[in-house]
């Protein structure tokens, strides 16, 4: 079965409110042209910006995109970027892309997936964002992941989507857990998130 969606999109975070809270910070969306000199973000188109204050100052979560195509294939890559601290450094990028694609290319953060918490009380923020990335034109689900940054730490949940068989069926949704050893109610956290976010469909925008 052939997926119903464009091929060669970045999909953008739409969401227009704050994202998901949980015992945490109050995080707001920041225009590109209020951000500090000091977060630049990596890739060439500016999908969204997040800030809030913690106990060391102000942090920053940049999602950018660039368009890489090649003569074997389109291609996208993603960037996330974690600000904080004193000096407001960058403490964590997030990378990963697809390269000379000829199927479907879904290149995607997943919209409205950003939440900043605070589960463990500790004053420095798990900061979670998703996205889905494929160059297939299968309908039976997305590989995805669930990013939690806390600090220069990273864990994440992987997985696919939700899709459907040759038959219609649901399939799809199954995700492994790596990096959250000793931090089990961030792991029951983002477990739940994981679950929440099956149901999102991402909405495309031109690159």
């Amino acid at each position: 079965m052939v997926r119903h969606r464009a091929a060669l999109l970045i999909t953008a975070l739409l969401a227009t409110s704050a994202p998901a809270l949980a015992d945490g910070p109050t995080a707001s969306k920041v225009e590109p042209t209020a951000l500090p000199k000091k977060v630049v973000a990596k890739g060439k188109r500016l999908v969204q910006a997040w800030t809030w204050t913690a106990k060391d100052g102000p942090g920053y979560l940049v999602l950018s995109a660039t368009q890489k195509d090649t003569k074997r294939g389109p291609g996208r890559q993603l960037f996330a970027q974690l600000y904080g601290g004193k000096g407001l450094a960058e403490l964590r990028v997030v990378r990963d892309a697809v390269e000379n694609c000829q199927l479907d290319l879904v290149v995607s953060f997943v919209t409205g997936s950003v939440s900043v918490t605070d589960l463990d009380a500790d004053g420095t923020p798990e900061v979670a964002f998703a996205y889905d990335l494929d160059c297939d034109a299968k309908a039976d689900g997305t590989p995805r992941k669930l990013i939690v940054l806390e600090g220069k730490d990273k864990h994440a949940l992987r997985g696919t989507s939700r899709g459907t068989d040759p038959d219609d069926k649901p399939v799809g949704g199954e995700f492994k857990a790596e990096g959250f050893k000793g931090a089990p109610a961030m792991s029951a956290w983002a477990e739940k998130r994981w679950k929440e976010l099956l149901a999102v469909e991402a909405t495309a925008v031109d690159p």
